[in-house]
């Protein structure tokens, strides 16, 4: 497996066949594009339908030579049997840097906690940032604590810093966030109808040369991993 992917990331991703992962395929699959302009339409899902539908829980990061991928899922299999899902929490529209999101109604300390575990936890298998990383991470307008999170666990937006998120669109400026927020609101309502409940984690992999990541194996909280990719 080490062999085909680059990166590996461990996110929240829908359940199949649920209302966010129907409305993640017609969106990020360019069926729809929802009565915005094609041009503007594609701008806005280049970014992140390359990670698919997520919460980031442990950003993307390249593995220690000396990990192999298998442990990796060993780990995360571990960690999720030995804990509870999160209480559901209400969705609502946001902004974050730029991108049109869903985010959390009220910050839940569950969930910050859930993220903060992550982060420290699997950073053990993370290899050393390069300078490869640090320009894909790199943000102008960091502050002095997301440079020192960057640096310490190959991602600013961590901790302190952390707030869970969903990506739907960008990076745009204000104007388009706005419009594209507007044509999307009513085909978000679906996926807000209920509050959202992390039950599992997904370990995703970047294919070797980039491309889009891919599911490899789901996690669910409080019981060992069913056999066979997410």
């Amino acid at each position: 497996m080490k062999e085909r992917f680059q990166r590996y990331a461990i996110y929240w991703t829908p359940i199949p066949d649920s209302p966010a992962a129907q409305f993640a395929a017609l969106w990020f699959g360019g069926i729809e594009i929802f009565g915005l302009a094609p041009d503007l339409a594609g701008r806005a899902i280049k970014s992140p339908a390359a990670y698919g539908l997520h919460a980031t829980l442990k950003a993307p990061f390249r593995l220690r030579d000396d990990v192999e991928p298998e442990a990796l899922q060993e780990a995360l299999d571990g960690f999720c049997e030995k804990r509870r899902p999160p209480a559901a929490a209400p969705l609502t529209p946001g902004h974050f840097q730029r991108y049109v999101t869903l985010v959390l109604k009220d910050r839940k300390a569950e969930i910050d906690w859930l993220a903060e575990e992550c982060v420290t936890h699997f950073d053990r298998y993370r290899a050393a940032l390069n300078d490869e990383d640090r320009s894909r991470r790199e943000i102008d307008g960091m502050s002095v604590r997301q440079a020192a999170f960057l640096e310490q666990f190959g991602y600013p937006y961590v901790l302190s810093e952390f707030r869970f998120h969903i990506s739907i669109a960008g990076p745009l400026v204000r104007a388009e966030l706005d419009e594209v927020a507007q044509a999307l609101a009513p085909h978000l309502r679906s996926v807000m109808a209920e509050p959202l409940l992390i039950e599992d984690l997904t370990l995703l992999g970047e294919p070797q040369g980039g491309g889009t990541f891919q599911p490899l194996s789901r996690h669910r909280f409080g019981k060992k991993r069913a056999t066979g990719p997410a």
